[in-house]
């Protein structure tokens, strides 16, 4: 998962129920050296009907995207993830 781009990283879970895997495994694939990088909150609910499970990574070009970790998987967050970091490296190596 290419984090160079990412500006900071949202992440509300419920531990206590199996839709939070993908978040935890998202948190997991976050490198140590890019994590000082990131601006990362995690916020822990259990048994809240008002907040809903989220995974959300803002780019620092200003792009927000936002997940469902109860009704995606990782390999479709990452592909996600990695879709516009790749078009924002691109970006990147055209303007020098």
């Amino acid at each position: 998962m290419m984090t160079k781009y990412f500006a900071s990283a949202t992440v509300i879970l419920d531990p206590f129920i199996a839709g939070s895997k993908v978040a935890r495994i998202f948190l997991s694939r976050i490198p140590p050296s890019s994590r000082h990088l990131i601006k990362l909150k995690t916020d822990i609910v259990s048994e809240s009907p008002q907040k809903q499970q989220l995974i959300q990574v803002e780019y620092k070009d200003g792009t927000v995207l936002k997940f469902d970790p109860s009704k995606t998987t990782i390999g479709d967050v990452v592909e996600q993830l990695d879709r516009h970091s790749r078009a924002m490296q691109l970006k990147e190596q055209m303007n020098g």
